[in-house]
């Protein structure tokens, strides 16, 4: 009887072949479809206005594509238990209740709840780290907090919706929007 399974080295080498492969946005773009790439690409200009900083910017975006392709992953690895199943359930759940009222937020105006979407990314933060901690890196965890340590503040969150305190933005916001509701239309959220 051997320790070895050829299975579990594919998995390694997927997982590590995935790090790298992402530090390209043009690869990163074929492995993902056309709605979700112009979703993530309006959150990189709407990041980059809002930190002023390019390389954050796009950190952040391919952190987030990082984490998505890694869960994807280790959801067709058959990698979770049942009750992780769940969780990845509750994950999804909870991602498009906060695309919704972020887009809800957006369409009609003065119906934002700062509270409401900071307590509802936070949940949502705390199940993506219950999920990924016990089978990917403390590097991928800190991904996961780096994504939210932008998106989650306040400052942030008023930039888009509190009336002309950023037009840019809010005007950007337009298009994520508009690709929030192509994504829930395609089923991808």
């Amino acid at each position: 009887m051997t320790d070895f399974k050829a299975s579990l080295v594919a998995y390694e080498v997927q997982k590590s072949f995935a790090n790298k492969l992402f530090s390209n946005k043009t690869v990163a773009k074929s492995l993902i479809d056309d709605t979700s790439a112009r979703l993530l690409d309006n959150l990189y200009l709407l990041l980059k206005v809002f930190t002023s900083n390019k390389e954050e910017s796009k950190k952040t975006v391919r952190n987030i594509i990082k984490i998505s392709v890694k869960i994807g992953m280790l959801q067709r690895g058959d990698k979770f238990n049942d009750d992780e199943k769940y969780g990845l359930i509750q994950i999804q759940r909870k991602l498009r209740t906060v695309a919704m009222t972020l887009v809800s937020f957006y369409q009609v105006d003065h119906t934002y709840d700062r509270s409401f979407v900071m307590n509802q990314l936070t949940e949502l933060e705390e199940l993506l780290v219950n999920l990924i901690q016990p089978h990917l890196t403390d590097k991928s965890v800190g991904r996961v907090d780096q994504i939210f340590t932008v998106v989650k503040t306040g400052d942030f969150l008023d930039s888009i919706y509190v009336p002309k305190k950023n037009p840019e933005m809010r005007q950007i916001m337009g298009g994520v929007v508009e690709d929030v509701n192509s994504c829930i239309e395609a089923g991808v959220l």
